[in-house]
Parts: C-alpha cells; sequence; structure tokens
C-alpha cells in the first residue's frame, strides 16, 4: 500500500466512525475518536421581558436531534426555524434553534422548559425560559364567557343571546372589536318598532366565541374553521353548526334558555342571511356584518334574519314566482299557524275574516288592506300591507306583524296580550322615503328561512 493508498484508508475510518483525523507536519496521521454530543451552549436560562421575543439558542452537537415544546408553553413557544427538516421539530445537527415567544398578556409571568433530545444515543438538554409579566396586560374574554347588555325592567324577562363567528381572540379584548359588534347588533334590534317600544322586556347577553379562523367559508374560497361551523352556500343562504349554537347559549347561567332566540354576528361584509326556526320557538339567526345601501346593510339584515323571523317567526314577504301558491306549502304555513307562528299571511282576501280584520277601518292603519303575494308567490297568499321589512328589509313591520311579536313579548314576559292596549301604545314608524326609494332597487333576497318541527 501506498502513502496515498494508506491516507484515503485513515480518512474513509474516521468517517464511519465519526472520528476526528488530523496530520502533522511529518506526515503522520493522529486519530482522535469524538464520541455523539448534544447540549445547549453558552446559555441554557433566558430570561426576557413580556414583549414578543426570537431566541437564537447555542446548540452544540454531532447529532441530529428533536425540539419538545411542552403542552402547557406550546400556546406561547413555537419554533421559528427556517432549517426544519421534514418534521415540524426534527433538526439536522442544526447548530441553532430558533424559539418564538408571543408577548405575555398577563400580570403574571410564566416559565418553560424546553428540551433538545436524541433518543438513539440517550442524550437531552433542557433549556429554561423566564418571561417576565406584563405590567399593562391586555384583557381578553375567555371562550364561554358572557357578559349582559340590557336587563328586563318589566315581565318576567325575554331573554336575546349574540355571539360571533369568525372571530379570532384579537377580537375577544375588553371593550374590543366583538364587544362592540354585539352592542351594535343588539342596537339594530331594538331601532325598529315594535322593539323599540318593548326593550325594557329584554334580557340581552353578549356570549364569547373565540374561533380558530377569521372570516367564513365559503366567501371568496376561505376554508376556515370557525366556532359555529357558519359557511356560506349559494345565492345568500347560509348554514351553521345549530347543536353548538344552542351549547354557547346555555352558558348564560340563571337565564331561563327555553325557548331560546339566537342572534349569530358573522366576521363578514357579505350581503347574506338566514334563520333557523324550530316549532318549540327556538331560532338562530344568522346575520353578516353587510356593507350593502340602507336597508340592506347590518341593521337591515338584523332588523329582517333576528326581528323578523328568529323573534317574531314571521314568513317572508316577498315574490319570487308569479303562479299561485301550492296547496302543499298553503297547508304548511296552516300548521306552523296553529302554534301562533307565521301569522303574518293570510289566504282570504275577504277583510271581515282575514287574520288582521280587526285593524281594518281604524285611521291609524288607512294602509292595512289586502295585497296579494307572499312567501315566495304571486297569487293565492295576502299579506297586509304592500310593503314591510319581511318584504325588502326596509325599517318598518307592517301592523300584523307587530301584533305577532308583541303578543310573544307578552307571552314570554308573563303578561297578558291585551289587543286594545296594543293599539293604544302601538308606534306607526313608516321609514324615511329615501329608504323606502332605495328598497325597491333590486337586489337578492335574504336566504330562505329553515323551519324545522323539532330541533336535531
Amino acid at each position: 500500500m501506498n502513502k496515498w493508498e494508506f491516507y484515503i484508508s485513515i480518512w474513509l475510518f474516521c468517517l464511519l466512525t465519526s472520528c476526528k483525523d488530523n496530520i502533522n507536519l511529518d506526515g503522520d496521521v493522529v486519530i482522535s475518536f469524538t464520541s455523539p454530543h448534544l447540549s445547549i451552549s453558552r446559555n441554557s436560562i433566558y430570561r426576557i421581558d413580556y414583549k414578543s421575543t426570537i431566541l437564537d439558542v447555542s446548540v452544540d452537537c454531532s447529532i441530529n436531534y428533536i425540539v419538545l415544546i411542552p403542552k402547557y408553553a406550546q400556546g406561547w413557544i413555537t419554533l421559528n426555524s427556517t432549517s426544519l427538516k421534514n418534521h415540524q421539530n426534527y433538526y439536522n445537527k442544526d447548530r441553532f434553534v430558533n424559539l418564538k415567544v408571543a408577548e405575555n398578556t398577563s400580570r403574571e409571568s410564566r416559565t418553560a422548559r424546553v428540551v433538545i433530545s436524541n433518543e438513539t444515543y440517550s442524550l437531552s438538554d433542557t433549556l429554561t425560559i423566564i418571561q417576565a409579566g406584563n405590567p399593562n396586560p391586555t384583557e381578553y374574554y375567555a371562550d364561554g364567557s358572557y357578559i349582559q347588555l340590557r336587563k328586563a325592567v318589566k315581565g318576567d324577562g325575554v331573554n336575546l343571546f349574540l355571539m360571533g363567528d369568525g372571530f379570532t381572540k384579537e377580537y375577544l379584548t375588553v371593550g374590543g372589536r366583538y364587544e362592540e359588534y354585539m352592542k351594535q347588533a343588539a342596537d339594530y334590534f331594538f331601532s325598529i318598532e315594535p322593539y323599540n317600544s318593548y326593550q325594557e322586556y329584554f334580557n340581552v347577553y353578549a356570549i364569547m366565541a373565540e374561533s380558530e379562523g377569521e372570516g367564513i367559508k365559503g366567501e371568496n374560497g376561505n376554508r376556515v374553521i370557525t366556532k359555529f361551523q357558519c359557511e356560506y352556500g349559494s345565492g345568500t343562504a347560509i348554514t351553521c353548526n345549530d347543536d353548538i349554537c344552542f351549547e354557547y347559549a346555555q352558558k348564560v347561567k340563571g337565564a331561563s334558555t327555553e325557548p331560546m332566540t339566537l342572534i349569530v354576528v358573522l366576521n363578514s361584509e357579505k350581503y347574506a342571511g338566514t334563520t333557523y326556526l324550530y316549532s318549540d320557538g327556538n331560532s338562530i339567526a344568522l346575520c353578516p356584518m353587510s356593507r350593502e345601501t340602507r336597508p340592506n346593510d347590518f341593521e337591515g339584515v338584523v332588523h329582517h334574519e333576528a326581528g323578523g323571523h328568529g323573534f317574531g317567526f314571521l314568513c317572508d314577504e316577498y315574490v319570487y314566482y308569479q303562479r299561485e301558491m301550492p296547496e302543499n306549502r298553503k297547508q304548511d304555513i296552516r300548521a306552523w299557524q296553529a302554534l301562533g307562528f307565521q301569522m303574518n299571511l293570510d289566504f282570504t282576501d275577504n277583510l271581515t275574516e282575514i287574520l288582521w280584520k280587526d285593524f281594518i277601518g281604524i285611521d291609524k292603519y288607512k294602509d292595512v288592506g289586502a295585497f296579494e303575494g307572499g312567501y315566495e308567490y304571486q297569487y293565492g297568499v295576502w299579506r297586509p300591507e304592500e310593503n314591510s321589512c319581511m318584504n325588502n328589509n326596509i325599517p318598518y313591520f307592517n301592523v300584523q306583524s307587530r301584533r305577532a311579536i308583541v303578543q310573544r313579548i307578552m307571552n314570554l314576559g308573563g303578561e297578558q296580550f291585551v289587543l286594545d292596549n296594543f293599539i293604544a301604545n302601538d308606534n306607526v314608524s313608516l321609514p324615511e322615503e329615501d329608504i323606502s326609494r332605495v328598497a325597491h332597487q333590486p337586489i337578492s333576497p335574504l336566504g330562505t328561512p329553515i323551519w324545522n318541527w323539532c330541533r336535531k
């Protein structure tokens, strides 16, 4: 074997045995074997302030290793390295571990112990991170917590539950955007008669719901995961997980939850809306924060979906089809009317027999009569007035709709409904002329309400 063959064989031997070789000036080979090693070098304890920080942790190693972040700290410590291989926490002999530490929003300090490890060689080392508390912490509402926005001062109290879908933790600061949107939806609910005149009968609760992702699934290809699983369908229709919605309403301690009227505010500016109604009196009104022109804005959606369908259990009054309403649809409406719902339509134009005959001939109700068309069909069904919120979202419910709403408020509030009292106190608040004009401009109707004979 010549001299170069000898050197090559020594080099191969060193490579296979993880040794270090050195050649001295005389040409002799000095072999020093290096055992596998893994440790955190320089500093194994990091004391940092409350602000968001990137840590570059120096590692002394001759082997691959994994980084183990304890479960209790995974919400505020994450790996931030571009050198990750295949697995989320696998390092290929990297000399640095990059960790991202989130801002501490609490006054209390927190500690985590991050481990680097190689099971094959039974080697590991521990990095201790101690983060100071925030002297001026941001307060967040906990998921499932709630605040009361209004307290009933009349009757037994009629409960209204508000919650939001598609809102991440950043929205849930105390006094923040989520809280503001819930208050806005509540104000819109009571900004229309007869709710404005009877708002003292209501308890209103805002329930905090933290979603994993922001926005609503199905909007512009969004595949986000949200708390109530709201999702846009065709047109203006929306679906949701009703069981989870009702579960969150029941988090309000001490509030009667039967029946439950829910308003779910969607973190979306799309014009859409759908209400789910149940024969036991429960309902869920899905209301995006529409940016359309009045009356098709967020306020108009709340009026139509929550005030009209969700609490009033009213039918739509607009017309899709220029034909007679099918008999099976009429029978379905009659079945719901037997429960006291869908009372804003009738199947006769005889003003002495029609459901709202009590208002015919009274001066303040001069616009009340029998106007053919409603619940999608032009013929064979009549509505009380030419126009109403259930037709095109204008901020005005016709008198028969107002009676149905007030009668339900009285029943749920433990008081007797008296027709003469209703007429005496009824505020006929017609919409502004410009709103009526805009309302006649073509726009897609909101999603068809989903009527369910019983909850799943």
